[in-house]
């Protein structure tokens, strides 16, 4: 007998992963607060739970993206919802990244893949792209290089609300202005906003 993954589990095992990317099926369980039987019931293998969750975190990547309308000035709006709806998730998010960082899929394999392109890294690189050509974004740093501090902005406001180190209200605000205006003391510039 089976029984489906719901979003609160599937979210504390998600969380459960990213926290502790080498854990075993009995780990994973324990780290989530269920048990190793509730979770055989769900999938009997460890890489069963990675590939259920991956198509969780996939989903909700894709979506974040779709409900960001990144296509669709201004461009730091755009950003904004793209940051917002990523953090309703959080827990696939970072699952997300640590996928990306580490392949989960073998427990004994401690390489580190480093930031892997995918859907959504393309996605962001193509956002930054066309906000430089709008004026928007600065021109003196490549887009990639835009769409991965971004990224790495995001994970870490995440991580460190879980570790209690920030608050989690007001969370998308605080990311986008560190990303859009850095740590200077000087007050922050209105940021243009363009309707190309």
């Amino acid at each position: 007998m089976t029984i489906e993954l719901d979003d609160k589990l599937a979210g504390a095992l998600a969380l459960a992963v990213s926290q502790h990317p080498r854990a075993n099926l009995q780990q994973l369980a324990r780290a989530a607060g269920t048990s190793k039987g509730t979770l055989y019931r769900i999938c009997t293998t460890r890489e069963g739970v990675i590939e259920i969750l991956m198509e969780r975190a996939k989903r909700h990547m894709r979506e974040a993206l779709d409900k960001a309308h990144l296509m669709q000035p201004p461009f730091v709006d755009a950003l904004h919802r793209l940051t917002e709806h990523l953090m309703t998730r959080r827990e696939f998010y970072l699952f997300w990244n640590a996928a990306m960082w580490v392949n989960l899929g073998d427990a004994k394999d401690h390489d580190v893949k480093g930031y892997v392109a995918s859907f959504f890294s393309d996605a962001l690189e193509d956002f930054f792209l066309r906000g430089q050509k709008a004026g928007i974004f600065r021109i003196d740093m490549p887009a990639r290089w835009l769409a991965k501090s971004y990224d790495f902005l995001l994970y870490a406001a995440i991580e460190s609300a879980l570790r209690g180190e920030i608050a989690s209200l007001g969370m998308p605000m605080m990311v986008d202005k560190m990303f859009l205006h850095g740590a200077s003391a000087d007050a922050a510039p209105e940021t243009p906003r363009a309707t190309a």
